[in-house]
């Protein structure tokens, strides 16, 4: 079953996370698949993760099995295999 890791900035909204990373497993065949079922678990995660039009947000990287997704929109999002890992990563900005 694929997992997906909440990097700490995103993870720390979640009530059992715990602090730092939190990494679930997730029955899911794509990444659109994966997001939709930790939506379904913790719906205000959504807000954070993913825009009006359900396109990833601007300040959110998605990485799957080590490789950077570049189309926020997911429709290049490779299939998932039972050893996935789906990383989501919240950009920080600062001075």
């Amino acid at each position: 079953m694929p997992t997906l890791v909440l990097a700490s900035a995103l993870a720390r909204w979640l009530p059992d996370a715990g602090g730092g990373e939190y990494r679930f497993d997730v029955e899911a065949a794509t990444v659109a698949d994966a997001l939709a079922a930790a939506f379904a678990r913790y719906p205000p995660l959504r807000g954070y993760v993913v825009d009006e039009q359900g396109a990833i947000r601007h300040h959110v990287a998605v990485f799957v099995d080590g490789e950077a997704l570049r189309d926020k929109s997911l429709s290049s999002a490779p299939a998932l295999t039972p050893r996935s890992e789906i990383y989501l990563l919240q950009a920080l900005s600062g001075g």
